[in-house]
């Protein structure tokens, strides 16, 4: 793995992003995901990998990935989302932003776009929004950040800079497997945060999906975030709603039917 002098690194010590990457057995996609930070044109971020025990050649791939500013921390055990709020205590930047080991970011200059980005949000913004390149599905995710009853659970993790300050009183719940992220996202639309949407592709998200299991698993936790976080009738709409169009997206790639995936994109969003 090379290092990208095309930029002066600068060592801060409160960095603008702090990166944060949770790990357990990644080695066949991380150098990938590494190779993309360390290319980046541009210097003042900071990168915390927490591994959760890995038994394969990633601790290896992280040692041998030269960034000054990168650190490891092992937590043998940790969960996704354990290993999430150790980042955050671990982290020093003014914004936060997560990823997994087989994502990648998009392009050089995506850090140096969002930085771009920070300099003209508005005063007081606390979540900053932007495109996600969903690889697998060949689909570019616009995340929708706002209203609690029409964020569709469109919220991807990979395309969210959140600022410090938010995880002051917040933190992923740890009981969780699959929802804990979006329980977050939906406190914050509810507590009606200050955020701003970029029309940037932060992030070329890896991911195969999640498996029938997991989907049952994940619409068992997202019944109870609903359930404890607003009891009303309308969940059930909101719940009705992502998994019809989950099911005709699924059919749609399926088939691949370019004209009908276009109408329908035109229609849902």
């Amino acid at each position: 793995m090379h290092q990208n002098n095309s930029a002066t690194r600068h060592l801060h010590q409160e960095p603008l992003i702090s990166i944060i990457i949770t790990i357990l057995n990644g080695g066949e996609t991380l150098e990938r995901c590494l190779l993309s930070i360390q290319n980046q044109l541009f210097a003042d971020f900071e990168l915390i990998i927490v591994d959760g025990g890995s038994k394969d050649n990633t601790l290896s791939i992280v040692e041998a990935c030269y960034m000054p500013n990168k650190k490891l921390h092992v937590v043998a055990g940790a969960g996704l989302y354990k290993g999430l709020n150790t980042g955050i205590n671990l982290s020093s930047g003014k914004w936060l932003y997560f990823m997994g080991a087989d994502d990648e970011l998009h392009e050089i200059y995506t850090l140096h776009k969002v930085a771009e980005e920070i300099k003209s949000i508005k005063k007081g913004t606390k979540v900053i929004v932007g495109d996600v390149n969903c690889v697998k599905q060949e689909n570019i995710l616009t995340p929708l950040f706002g209203s609690p009853y029409l964020m569709r659970h469109q919220v991807h993790h990979q395309g969210m800079f959140y600022k410090r300050e938010v995880f002051d009183s917040l933190l992923y719940d740890e009981t969780m497997r699959i929802a804990s992220d979006y329980k977050l996202n939906l406190k914050l639309a509810l507590m009606g945060i200050p955020h701003q949407s970029m029309r940037i592709i932060i992030c070329n998200f890896g991911g195969d999906g999640i498996s029938e299991n997991q989907m049952k698993r994940g619409y068992k936790e997202m019944q109870q975030v609903h359930k404890h976080l607003f009891n009303v009738p309308g969940r059930y709409w909101v719940m009705g709603y992502f998994w019809f169009r989950r099911g005709i997206g699924a059919i749609l790639r399926k088939y691949n039917f370019p004209i009908v995936r276009s109408s329908f994109k035109k229609i849902f969003g």
